[in-house]
C-alpha cells in the first residue's frame, strides 16, 4: 500500500504471530486447529506476519497489509522490545545451533516477545512459583557474581533476575525479547547458564494463552515412550514439548484469549476482561493429573532450548574428559505452530459461563437442535422418550426385598373347614399366603387368585356367622354357675 510508512511496513511484519493467526481464525481464514506452517513456497507464515495473511487469505502483498494495517493497527508490542544489537563479533558454531533452536522455538510458541529470566543455580523450588515477584532486576545486579551466596543480603530470598528490567530514575521498567533479541543475547547467555544459571523465556500472552505440563507424564500407554506421543494421540496439538532434563518433559498447549473473554467487557485488565481464574484452576488441575501437583501460576518461566538445566540434581559425573560432571541440555521434542482445540474445549468447562466461548457453545449447541427438528420428515413421528416408571425399576421375580434377614419360610392365614351337625364338610375359604420377611417379592404380571362366586361367599359368610356364634355359646356356657 502506497500510504504506509516503511516503519509501519516493518512494524507489521514483526507482528506477533499468535495475535495474528488468532485474526485470521477470528475472520474465519483459517480453523482453529490449521497450523501455520514453516514454509510453503517462498512464503513462511510461522514466523512473519505478512506471508501468514497471504498464505491463509490467498492475496497478494498489498492486500496483505492492507488487512494487517485494518484488523492489527493498534498493536503496539514492538514498542516494549528491548531492541538488543546484533554481535560485532562473528558466531560460534554452537551458538549458530542455539540461535536456529531459539527461532524454532519462538516461532512454535507464536509470541514476539517474552520475558527473559536468569535462574540461580542453587535456586530453592519452592520460591519459583513466585517468579514474578521474588526477582531482582539486572541494573542490581550487574557487578555481582552469579553464585547465591555471594550476593547482598537484600537479594537472599531471591531466586534469579530479569534480564529486561530495569532501574531508571528511580523507575522500575521492563522490556521483553523478541526472537532477534534473545539471539543477539546468545553470548551473555552462554556466559550466565555456563556459570550455573538456568535461563528461562515467559511467553507474554498479548494474543494467546499458554498452558504448561511440567514434568509431563504420558496420559495413556507406557512411561517408557515421550510424553508429547501420547497426547498427540489423544487429540490434543501441542504447540512445543522439550526435554528439560534426562528424564524430565515439558508440554505447551496455545489456545486464543477471545474465548475466555467475559461478555461485554471491552477494556480494563486481563484479570477483569478475561476468566484467568477458570483458565489457572484448570492448569493447576492438569498438572496434578499429568504433571508436577507443586505448579501454580498460569503465566510461568519455559526453559529456553539449546542450553543447560543446571539444576544440582541433574549433574551426572563424567569419566575419561576435561570435565568431572555434566549437565542435560534443553532439547526440542516437537515444535508446530498450532492453536488446540481440545485444550481449549476442556479449559471451558472450568469457567464462568458468561464468557464468550462458553455462550457461543450454547449457541452452537441450540442451533444444531434446530437444525436436526428442521430435518426431521414431518410425518414421522418424534423420537420417543422412554421414562422410567415412577417407582423406579419394577421388580423381577428374582429380585429380593431390602430388609431384615429372612425369617422363617412362610406365615399362612388359613380358614379351617366348618363341620356342621348332620352335614357334610364344606369346602374351605380361600387360602391366602403372604410373602416371607425379607424374601421374594411378588412380581408385577404374577396372576392374582380368581375371585370367588356369589355362592362361595354366601357359604363362606355363613360359616364365619355360625362359627362367631358357636363362640358365644361356649363363652356363656362357661360363665354360667355349676350345679353341685
Amino acid at each position: 500500500m502506497a500510504d504506509l510508512t516503511p516503519e509501519e511496513v516493518a512494524r507489521l511484519r514483526r507482528l506477533d504471530p499468535a495475535g495474528v493467526h488468532a485474526a485470521l481464525i477470528a475472520a474465519g481464514d483459517l480453523s482453529i486447529s490449521a497450523p501455520l506452517p514453516k514454509r510453503v513456497g517462498d512464503l513462511r507464515p510461522a514466523d512473519n506476519a505478512i506471508d501468514a495473511v497471504m498464505w491463509a487469505r490467498k492475496c497478494d502483498y498489498n492486500q496483505s497489509l492492507g488487512w494487517l494495517h485494518e484488523n492489527l493497527g493498534d498493536d503496539r508490542t514492538h514498542e516494549r522490545n528491548v531492541g538488543k544489537g546484533e554481535m560485532s563479533r562473528d558466531l560460534f558454531g554452537s551458538e549458530a545451533v542455539i540461535n536456529k533452536l531459539v527461532k524454532q522455538q519462538m516461532d512454535a510458541l507464536g509470541c514476539s516477545e517474552a520475558r527473559l529470566t536468569l535462574m540461580f543455580k542453587q535456586a530453592d523450588e519452592t520460591i519459583q512459583a513466585n517468579a514474578e515477584t521474588d526477582t531482582v532486576t539486572e541494573s542490581d545486579l550487574e557487578n555481582a557474581a552469579s553464585d547465591r551466596e555471594d550476593k547482598p543480603g537484600k537479594m537472599k530470598t531471591k531466586f534469579g533476575y530479569l534480564v529486561g528490567k530495569r532501574t531508571e530514575n528511580g523507575e522500575k521498567r521492563e522490556k521483553f525479547f523478541n526472537t532477534k533479541d534473545i539471539q543477539n543475547s546468545v553470548g551473555l547467555l552462554r556466559k550466565k547458564n555456563s556459570e550455573g544459571m538456568n535461563v528461562l523465556i515467559t511467553p507474554m500472552d498479548n494474543h494467546a494463552f499458554y498452558v504448561l505440563i511440567d514434568d509431563a507424564r504420558p496420559i495413556t500407554g507406557s512411561d517408557t515412550e515421550l510424553p508429547v506421543k501420547s497426547w498427540i494421540e489423544a487429540g490434543y496439538k501441542p504447540c512445543l514439548a522439550l526435554q528439560t532434563s534426562w528424564n524430565s518433559h515439558q508440554i505447551i498447549f496455545r489456545v486464543p484469549k477471545e474465548p475466555f473473554r467475559r461478555q461485554g467487557v471491552t477494556s480494563g485488565t486481563d484479570d477483569q476482561m478475561f476468566d484467568r481464574r477458570g483458565l489457572n484452576q484448570f492448569f493447576t488441575d492438569l498438572n496434578q493429573k499429568h504433571g508436577d501437583p507443586r505448579i501454580s501460576g498460569l503465566r510461568h518461566g519455559i526453559r529456553l532450548a539449546g542450553y543447560r538445566n543446571m539444576k544440582p540434581k541433574h549433574a551426572r559425573d563424567v569419566e575419561g574428559k576435561a570435565w568431572s560432571v555434566e549437565f542435560p541440555f534443553i532439547e526440542i521434542t516437537h515444535a508446530e505452530s498450532v492453536f488446540c482445540e481440545k485444550t481449549m474445549r476442556d479449559a471451558l468447562k472450568f469457567c464462568a459461563s458468561d464468557v464468550v466461548g462458553n455462550i457461543e457453545a450454547r449457541r452452537d449447541a441450540i442451533a444444531q437442535h434446530m437444525a436436526e427438528r428442521a430435518s426431521r420428515d414431518p410425518d414421522q413421528p418424534p423420537p420417543r422418550t422412554v421414562l422410567p416408571p415412577r417407582g423406579g425399576v419394577p421388580p423381577v421375580k428374582t429380585m429380593v426385598a431390602s430388609g431384615p434377614a429372612p425369617s422363617p419360610p412362610s406365615r399362612a392365614i388359613t380358614s379351617a373347614p366348618v363341620e356342621r351337625p348332620g352335614c357334610a364338610s364344606d369346602q374351605p375359604a380361600p387360602r391366602a399366603t403372604l410373602p416371607p420377611r425379607g424374601g421374594v417379592l411378588p412380581a408385577r404380571n404374577m396372576v392374582s387368585p380368581a375371585r370367588p362366586t356369589p355362592l362361595e361367599r354366601q357359604i363362606a359368610s355363613s360359616d364365619r356367622s355360625y362359627a362367631r356364634h358357636q363362640a358365644e355359646n361356649a363363652q356363656k356356657t362357661a360363665e354360667k354357675p355349676q350345679c353341685r
